[in-house]
């Protein structure tokens, strides 16, 4: 494979003229907020109080827990009190109150999430309950319902209508469950309350789109947040966790079809498949003992007096420190904390083996991932990338060591690219949207010099196929 020429995909204007307009709840906004925030940077850990370290002297914590810090400003004074009236506070003292504030955001988080859940069980225990009493009172449906509820009422201290209206919002969080498993409910976005007290996505029939979903969302909670199991001990559930590893590890089917651990999707390979995922490219010493190969020269780097990098793209500082860094041009791959991709391998239909597929939308010019392997250089007959920082050639081989891009697929009217981009003075291949929908499949175009020579059918299927008279030898 080699990076195309293509012009770089430029970001879409933002509009500006428009008036801002509510969005209606849907299903597919629900499903798209639950991926948001698995691959968020919420964290669900129950246990997210932390312990005293040590009593103090006379004093026993008993083993309760409390918050790190409380979040307050210092007493005003003299030296703590602006000119202008305003208290002083100090980087360590913010730093701090960020902390704390975090803590709390994550702790109503959680809680949020045992609420629900625990409100989808209480309704199958209701459910259960006036099964009970019809059963063993012999009372009927209607007269055994209006029984629990009257119990209900009493143990809550609610009146009956506010009984009733909760109950409906519940039940559409148990309606949820069933059909998607606990992982849409403990992630939920805000919109959950709205779309289940006015059932909007939850018609019959409209729910298969989530019930698709369940295996997928497992893997992807599993193995980017495997704490959320934890909370399910609240429900009576099982916490052991049903996928481990890398959320690349594990290749998502069709349907109601279990995942499949990636080595079984190659079992038709002669030689036993392993694959490694990293997160950055590794040099291979044989071929490049001395320095990486992506190192572009001081002489053709852009420099100045403030910063060892700058951008030669933004022309702005470079810096793998969040609060140093300047540059915005990928902000999700570099200059910052990165996040787990939200993107998942999945089986394909057409014969093309695995493939990638956007859980989240990626818009025009915002970058996917980082296409990494082993730098080497001189490799034949299996697939490469190829590219070259001056006359300095190199490759990157993904056969056993690499990310999530290995599985991108070839199509002759792709939906992402390859581009070169500098970061700290490193030439890195990332792989950039041309504006792709939640749910699509990406996919680049291998170029020309893929297939010359190359007795290989191309299906991608597109109208504009240039390899569709193609036979395979």
């Amino acid at each position: 494979m080699a990076i195309t020429k293509n012009a770089f995909p430029r970001r879409a204007k933002p509009t500006t003229d428009l008036a801002p307009t509510p969005a209606s709840s849907s299903l597919a906004k629900f499903i798209q907020s639950v991926w948001e925030q698995i691959h968020g940077g919420i964290s669900l850990e129950p246990a997210i109080f932390a312990a005293q370290a040590t009593d103090r002297p006379g004093e026993s914590t008993g083993g309760t827990m409390r918050l790190a810090a409380p979040l307050h400003l210092s007493t005003p004074s003299s030296s703590l009190v602006s000119p202008g009236g305003q208290t002083d506070v100090s980087p360590e003292s913010f730093t701090r109150g960020n902390a704390f504030c975090r803590q709390v955001l994550q702790t109503s988080r959680a809680c949020r999430s045992v609420e629900v859940i625990v409100q989808a069980r209480w309704v199958e225990l209701f459910d259960a309950y006036v099964a009970h009493l019809t059963r063993t009172e012999g009372l009927s449906a209607l007269r055994g319902r209006m029984a629990a509820m009257g119990e209900a009422c009493r143990d809550f201290g609610w009146a009956e209508k506010e009984m009733r209206n909760k109950m409906a919002v519940w039940r559409g969080y148990k309606e949820i469950k069933d059909v998607g498993g606990w992982v849409p409910l403990v992630f939920a976005g805000m919109g959950l309350y709205r779309m289940c007290k006015y059932r909007v996505g939850l018609e019959p029939g409209s729910l298969s789109s989530l019930k698709a979903m369940r295996s997928r969302f497992e893997i992807a909670a599993d193995t980017i947040r495997p704490e959320w199991r934890k909370l399910l001990v609240a429900v009576g559930e099982p916490t052991q966790l049903h996928y481990r590893g890398h959320p690349h590890d594990w290749v998502a089917q069709a349907d109601d079809d279990d995942p499949l651990p990636l080595s079984h999707t190659y079992r038709h390979q002669e030689v036993p498949f392993t694959f490694r995922q990293v997160d950055e490219c590794l040099v291979d010493e044989q071929h490049w003992p001395d320095d990486d190969p992506r190192r572009v020269p001081m002489t053709t780097m852009i420099t100045n007096a403030n910063a060892a990098h700058v951008c030669d793209t933004c022309g702005q500082p470079q810096s793998d420190d969040i609060k140093d860094n300047q540059c915005r041009c990928f902000p999700s791959l570099f200059g910052g904390q990165r996040q787990k991709p939200p993107v998942q391998v999945f089986r394909t239909k057409n014969g093309r083996n695995n493939g990638v597929q956007a859980l989240l939308p990626f818009s025009r010019g915002s970058g996917i991932g980082e296409f990494v392997g082993l730098l080497t250089s001189d490799i034949q007959g299996v697939d490469v990338m190829n590219s070259a920082v001056g006359a300095r050639k190199y490759q990157i081989w993904q056969g056993r060591e690499g990310n999530f891009t290995r599985f991108v697929n070839h199509s002759c009217n792709p939906n992402a690219l390859f581009h070169k981009f500098t970061w700290l003075g490193m030439e890195r291949i990332l792989l950039v949207s041309k504006g792709i929908e939640a749910g699509a499949e990406i996919t680049v175009d291998y170029s020309d010099s893929y297939w010359e020579g190359l007795d290989k059918v191309c299906l991608c299927g597109e109208a504009c196929c240039r390899y569709q008279g193609r036979s395979a030898a």
